[in-house]
């Protein structure tokens, strides 16, 4: 099992121990905040390949292993819309997905168990990582202006997420795009991994 596979289990236990010890207000806070940018990396992640198509197994692979994190959320995450007969069309169902339909459902049910701050941090990453698919130099769709916006009103402090802002608005190649979300990912994982006492 992956590093990432053990930090889900490890954190679903975590919550699952609160809810069951009825301490859920009290420490599940900081958990659920993890929690909530975990699930929405991953479904975010797991939508675009299931989109691209030819990864159905890494697509199985992720899910099932969001499952115990959903579970002792007590969320329920639905399945992605049925692929279409173009890949376009494809990729836009899972967009609207992502950002209006089930997934965004998902952030906005984590926002009212868990707290506002917990539903956005769902949210940032989930579009942070459309940002993969719908960043072109000079145009990322308004994304940068969302993470700065909700980190900044949430208060996660600006050097974990700066990277990605800055990188957009220098209008940075793809690759450079990518890497930088990929940091603010591992960084922003780890500082609310610092945060569960």
């Amino acid at each position: 099992m992956s590093r990432r596979g053990v930090v889900t289990l490890a954190l679903a236990g975590s919550l699952l121990l609160l809810f069951v010890a009825g301490d859920a207000v009290a420490g599940t806070e900081e958990l659920a905040k993890a929690a909530a940018w975990r699930l929405g990396d991953q479904i975010s992640i797991a939508g675009l390949l299931y989109a691209q198509g030819n990864h159905d197994d890494k697509v199985d692979e992720i899910m099932k292993a969001m499952k115990p994190l959903a579970e002792a959320m007590q969320l329920e995450i639905k399945p992605f819309p049925p692929r279409a007969a173009d890949s376009s069309q494809t990729y836009a169902d899972v967009i609207h997905y992502l950002i209006q339909g089930d997934g965004a459902e998902l952030g906005r049910e984590i926002g009212e168990k868990f707290g506002n701050a917990a539903g956005t941090l769902y949210e940032v990453a989930v579009k942070s990582n459309l940002l993969l698919l719908l960043y072109q130099p000079g145009e990322d769709q308004g994304i940068g202006g969302v993470i700065k916006s909700r980190m900044t009103e949430i208060g996660m402090p600006e050097n974990l997420w700066i990277g990605v802002v800055n990188a957009i608005d220098n209008k940075v190649s793809e690759a450079e795009l990518k890497d930088a979300v990929f940091k603010m990912h591992d960084d922003v994982a780890t500082y609310l991994g610092q945060q569960i006492d």
